[in-house]
Parts: structure tokens; C-alpha cells; sequence
């Protein structure tokens, strides 16, 4: 009886308690000390015997696990993420140039593909019908501006210089003096370089020199 409270003291004087679940979140190391258990030499969780893990491995979530893969020197990081802003992602994670048929879907997400007969506009596949033409971002456009020109669904084009768009297709609209001064203007009023079949210069109507004439400073000779 006196042992026991003898002990029963010595206890309550500040005797370490055991390692055990009841003790410790971490691990037991081998002389008992409870230690967190998130190092290779000392891995574990829940009051549990510490493990040490091999050079193979690392300690991960406190339990041992194999080290990732290395190719060329770069660690493996997993699957890959979406952190594309403003367009999808393509299944490597790298941003789709556009949404298109083929790689449709919201901001910061994985691509998808339209279904036949659809169209994708602003990252949502919409019916194909578009009178117009559509833009980078797959919206239909009334195809009629100079900056946006096309129909039936096509790619939008920017015409060119001196160019407007006419009923959805860039045409010439002016040809003279001020813009074809060394060439002669095609009756599309596109300006051509003077030669034996579009004879002229200054901007004047191209004509076509016969049989054995050539064009000489602008006139069929």
C-alpha cells in the first residue's frame, strides 16, 4: 500500500505520461518522446510507433509515399490546372487561342466541344445561325462594318485600306490620283501596277495593249 502511494507522488510530481494516442498527435519516436511525425526520420500520426521512411520516399500527410516523378530534371506537378482569365483552358492547361467549335467553355475552365450544328459564343455553344460574321470570341456580328465585314457565319475580316464593306465582302471603294499614282484602277477600283495587260499611271482606267504594243509610261505603244 505504501508503494502505491509512493508512486501515486512521484506521478503527480511530474512523471512524463506515456506516448501514446491519448498523449500525442504526432508520432512516439523510439524513446518515447511525442514528435510532430512530418519528417522522413520520424513519420507518423495518432500516437503511433514513428516510421522512418526510406530515401525513396518522402513523409507526406504522415505517412510515408513515394517521391514524384522527376523527367528532365522537373518534378511531375500533377495534373494540370486552369488559371486562364479569358478563355478556357486546353487539356495541357495551356489558354485556347479562341473559343471555337472545338474548345468552347467558360473563363477558368477545361474545354469542351459543340455539338454538330452549334456554335460557341462568349464560352457557351449556341446555335451556328449567325446572318453575319463571327468574331474572335465567336460573336455573331451584323457583318456590315468596315472593322467586322463578312455573312452566312464566317470569319469577320478588317478590310483594307480604301476598302468598305458591302453587303458583307470588303470592296474597293475609291481609286484615283491620291492613291494609285503609279498604277492604273481596275473597274472593282482596285489600283493595278501599270504593265502590257493594265496599261496606265495616275490613277487612270486600265486598259489592255493589243497584239505587239507594249505599255510605255502609261500608254499602249
Amino acid at each position: 500500500m505504501r508503494w502505491c502511494v509512493l508512486s501515486l507522488l512521484v506521478w503527480l510530481s511530474g512523471c512524463p505520461r506515456p506516448c501514446d494516442r491519448s498523449t500525442c498527435d504526432g508520432c512516439c519516436a523510439e524513446d518515447g518522446e511525442c514528435v510532430a511525425g512530418n519528417s522522413r526520420s520520424e513519420c507518423g500520426v495518432g500516437g503511433e510507433l514513428c516510421v522512418k521512411c526510406t530515401t525513396e520516399e518522402r513523409c507526406a500527410a504522415a505517412r510515408c509515399e513515394a517521391l514524384p516523378v522527376v523527367d528532365a530534371g522537373v518534378i511531375d506537378a500533377g495534373p494540370p490546372r486552369c488559371t486562364c482569365v479569358t478563355s478556357c483552358c486546353l487539356p495541357d492547361g495551356s489558354c485556347a487561342p479562341n473559343n471555337g467549335i472545338d474548345a468552347c467553355g467558360p473563363n477558368k475552365t477545361f474545354c469542351g466541344t459543340c455539338p454538330a450544328g452549334n456554335r460557341c459564343e462568349q464560352g457557351t455553344c449556341v446555335p451556328a445561325a449567325c446572318g453575319g460574321c463571327l468574331d474572335p470570341l465567336g460573336l455573331c456580328r451584323a457583318g456590315s462594318e468596315d472593322t467586322s465585314c463578312g455573312s452566312d457565319g464566317g470569319v469577320c475580316l478588317a478590310c483594307g485600306t480604301d476598302q468598305g464593306c458591302r453587303v458583307g465582302v470588303c470592296v474597293f471603294v475609291r481609286c484615283d490620283m491620291t492613291n494609285c499614282r503609279f498604277g492604273c484602277c481596275q473597274p472593282d477600283l482596285s489600283c493595278s501596277t501599270s504593265s502590257a495587260l493594265t496599261c496606265g499611271l495616275g490613277g487612270d482606267p486600265c486598259q489592255r495593249c493589243m497584239g505587239a504594243e507594249q505599255c510605255l509610261g502609261g500608254l499602249c505603244q
